[in-house]
């Protein structure tokens, strides 16, 4: 069964993409978490495993591109997700090792990148 990590400190964006993930992608299973901090502790229990993580790159607490570098040592593919048009930002997370950055929209379309991304 393939599992999804979540790293969003909107709790209610969080709970309600999982919610839509699990019926409309192969991921039924997630785990999520509010800050980066937490995110770091779920990456430091070796026990708990993952095939795709979602990233908020406008967390408030800043320091995503440093949490997206860190999945990607762990060969995990990583969409980062950003309201903002920053383009320093997309490339940051993307030399950090994001496998697309992508400005939130529709649900639609948010699904549809998740399902490209887990086919490659």
């Amino acid at each position: 069964m393939k599992t999804i990590l979540l790293v969003d400190d909107h709790n209610l964006f969080r709970q309600v993409l999982a919610v839509v993930l699990k019926h409309r992608t192969v991921f039924k299973e997630n785990i999520q978490a509010g800050s980066l901090a937490e995110a770091r502790q779920i990456l430091a229990d070796r026990d708990v495993r993952f095939d795709l993580a979602i990233v908020d790159l406008d967390h408030s607490e800043g320091g995503a591109t440093e949490l997206i570098d860190k999945l990607y040592e762990f060969d995990v593919p990583v969409l980062a997700l950003t309201v903002g048009q920053s383009l320093g930002g997309r490339t940051r997370a993307l030399q950090a090792g994001a496998a697309e950055v992508f400005h939130l929209a529709s649900d639609e379309e948010i699904v549809g990148v998740v399902n490209g991304l887990i086919s490659e």
